[in-house]
């Protein structure tokens, strides 16, 4: 991925473009707070077309306004955001020429994306500090329902080369980005535990849950994602 660095003194980040209306967001403090939060004392241009591969790398493929939570608890609104699941990367979006600035992943904790085309609009995402891979504990989780448990959603993207070519060829014409989805239920414990997003399992890995669950999933669908996250809402306050 080509990469430019280009030296950040001199860049006056004090308006913040919030992506779906085009208004702009002051504040007299995101320049103090944004550059914090960049790669060292430069901030570093992503060319994050990913040319040649069908799909894409990122949880939502728009600029999204979010609201970014540093490890030091300082609070960033209304920045435009990306988050790259392939190369575990958070993008913003220079207002002034829109670049693709790259964050220091380090001093981020959390975040919310602002999501007009969904409901709930509001995304958390996290890190993922529960991880049964210790190596995962960096990335971000979304939190889908948080009570006395906690449903998290872990993205994860992988490259399927292209193949066309041999009698057992799957005539995959270009690489192809997949995505892979876990849920992971945590209980008090705050162990994770993966959990196939249906009634039955999520009976199994909360069986304190199980006969609420089951006389609440006769009341109303239990299907999709939305179905499952309002269900474990409605029994587990």
């Amino acid at each position: 991925m080509k990469q430019l660095i280009f030296i950040l003194a001199g860049l006056a980040i004090s308006e913040v473009a919030i992506c779906q209306n085009n208004n702009l967001y002051t504040s007299p403090n995101i320049q103090e707070n944004l550059n914090s939060i960049m790669k060292g004392s430069a901030g570093m241009t992503m060319d994050n077309r990913y040319e040649g591969l069908s799909g894409t790398p990122y949880v939502v493929p728009r600029w999204l306004s979010a609201t970014i939570t540093t490890r030091q608890n300082k609070v960033i609104e209304a920045t435009p955001l990306k988050y790259d699941v392939l190369q575990q990367h958070l993008l913003m979006r220079d207002p002034h020429n829109g670049d693709s600035l790259l964050l220091d992943d380090n001093a981020v904790a959390s975040f919310v994306l602002h999501d007009p085309d969904r409901l709930p609009e509001k995304r958390a995402f996290r890190r993922f500090l529960e991880a049964p891979v210790p190596a995962q504990s960096r990335e971000f989780v979304e939190v889908l329902h948080q009570g006395k448990y906690t449903l998290l959603k872990q993205y994860s993207k992988e490259v399927q080369k292209a193949s066309y070519k041999g009698a057992y060829s799957t005539d995959r014409r270009a690489d192809e980005i997949r995505d892979k989805i876990t849920y992971y239920l945590l209980g008090a414990n705050k162990s994770a535990t993966p959990v196939k997003l249906n009634v039955k399992a999520l009976q199994t890995v909360a069986p304190d849950l199980a006969a609420a669950l089951k006389e609440e999933a006769s009341k109303r669908p239990a299907r999709t994602e939305s179905d499952l996250v309002a269900l474990l809402q409605a029994v587990d306050k």
